[in-house]
């Protein structure tokens, strides 16, 4: 009879528990042996846990069993195995369906009667048990250091090292963090930052990147449970940090502003984000030939479907009209375009509405301020408190973000006012650079509404012009 040997240790069970890895072989040769048994393999995994069933020596002892290259699988103890009820129960058909046998050295199990399986089963739930009790400990432990300023170990992040268990700042890599925050501030978007850290020689992704702009230990904070399903705990910490926290803030309004607005706020086209055709009521997008070096704008419904009949036209035909529209010689036109995508926004009255989430919003207040008093006189733990104040932190986000939109729609539109600054623009145009153009049209519109003159035939060297037939201010 062959018998397949599996021997499984993590790390801090060796330690702990005295589950060597030469400890357990001892032991299952000596029990082989015993039954006068061939040993077909010796299947080690060393420093895996037994959360799943992902584990190098595992997979493989799977795929001999699927080939029946043994007859019976031979560990110390169950636990060694598995520790999830779902695992043992899949281990258990494949193994009955090739005919192979489980043994353990230290437990008597029989898989051959239903007693024996309900043991078997009741052995792998109680280890199950046991190790999702330990991770929860790790984890209320793991909390408190975090609450208290402490780190939970980690790579450090770039721009620190780490000396004596703490993070000290790394001043060549220091000086590349604060770049890459003043580059981020002053309008660059995140690709062409990492262009830049690249022709440094520096191989960050966008991802990285991303993420860098985001982590609060650069302004000398600590941040523990970001995407896991803990809350997430952000406390000061004892390192240097390497900016300020007003310009770490200040990235984070930026960052959640262009990540609602995406492209309006750093893409090269000025017009991007605002444009709506005329024809399908399609947004349209910008494009770059490179063999000419000019830059156009094409609807996004005529790009990927083919569906829309709108012909792309250069920037160059869009400015002259745009600043012509805002042209201070003539600002009866420009009236007449706002008008009437306005007139609507100024009858809405959200009053009620809005005294309504305001009182919503100071009940919220009420019930935060009084359970954090419960915190401070040791009524309630840390834990309790998250638990309690999550569905509010939820619900007070949304409220405030309703009371945003509310408050701008209340907004009367003053045309006078509205006219000063478009008649400004034309003259501010020459010296602007493409992201401040784009802010200025950001501003000032929500849709431009663009078609070409239905006229207009395709020939070599012809360009067509662009009319404005409809704009929405923000």
């Amino acid at each position: 009879m062959k018998a397949a040997l599996y021997v499984r240790v993590s790390t801090d069970e060796q330690a702990r528990e005295g589950y060597s890895i030469e400890s357990q072989k001892d032991s299952i040769i000596h029990f082989v042996k015993s039954q006068g048994w061939e040993v077909y393999h010796l299947y080690i995994d060393d420093g895996y846990s037994a959360k799943d069933l992902d584990r190098p020596a595992m997979q493989q002892l799977i795929r001999d069993a699927e080939e029946r290259k043994f007859n019976v699988v031979v560990f110390y103890k169950l636990d060694r195995l598995v520790r999830s009820v779902g695992d043992l129960d899949k281990l258990l058909k494949l193994f009955d369906k090739h005919n192979i046998s489980i043994r353990s050295v230290t437990e008597p199990f029989d898989t051959t009667t239903a007693v024996g399986r309900f043991l078997i089963t009741l052995v792998a739930a109680l280890a199950q048990w046991e190790r999702e009790t330990i991770s929860e400990r790790v984890v209320i432990n793991m909390a408190k250091k975090a609450m208290s300023g402490e780190r939970n170990g980690g790579r450090a992040p770039f721009g620190y090292d780490i000396k004596d268990g703490q993070l000290v700042i790394n001043e060549e890599e220091a000086r590349l963090v604060r770049e890459i925050f003043r580059m981020y501030i002053s309008g660059k978007g995140i690709r062409q930052i990492v262009l830049y850290l690249q022709q440094l020689g520096v191989d960050k992704d966008i991802r990285t990147v991303s993420r860098m702009l985001e982590n609060p230990v650069y302004c000398g904070k600590l941040r523990w449970g970001k995407n896991s399903k803990m809350h997430e705990i952000v406390s000061y910490g004892p390192h240097p940090a390497i900016i300020d926290v007003e310009t770490f803030e200040k990235v984070q309004q930026l960052r959640k502003q262009r990540s609602q607005e995406g492209k309006r706020a750093t893409s090269p086209y000025p017009f991007s984000g605002v444009l709506r055709c005329a024809r399908c009521g399609s947004a349209l997008s910008g494009y770059y030939k490179k063999e000419r070096g000019t830059k156009h704008y094409i609807c996004i419904t005529k790009k990927n479907k083919g569906t829309c009949n709108l012909p792309m036209f250069t920037e160059q035909a869009l400015t002259k009209v745009f600043l012509e529209m805002l042209s201070p010689k003539d600002p009866e036109e420009f009236i007449k375009l706002i008008q009437n995508a306005e007139i609507k926004t100024e009858n809405e009255d959200h009053t009620a509405l809005i005294a309504e989430l305001e009182k919503e919003l100071s009940v919220i207040k009420k019930r935060k301020k009084n359970w954090l008093l419960a915190l401070g006189n040791g009524v309630i733990s840390p834990e309790d408190y998250r638990e309690m104040t999550a569905e509010d932190a939820k619900r007070e986000m949304f409220i405030r973000e309703q009371l945003e939109q509310l408050n701008k729609k209340s907004v009367s539109i003053d045309l006078e006012s509205v006219l000063n600054i478009a008649q400004n623009i034309p003259a501010l145009w020459e010296t602007a650079n493409d992201y401040e153009k784009k802010s200025f049209v950001n501003e000032l519109f929500e849709t431009i509404v663009v078609d070409v003159p239905r006229d207009y035939y395709r020939a070599r060297g012809k360009t067509p012009s662009v009319v404005i037939k409809e704009v929405r201010l923000r």
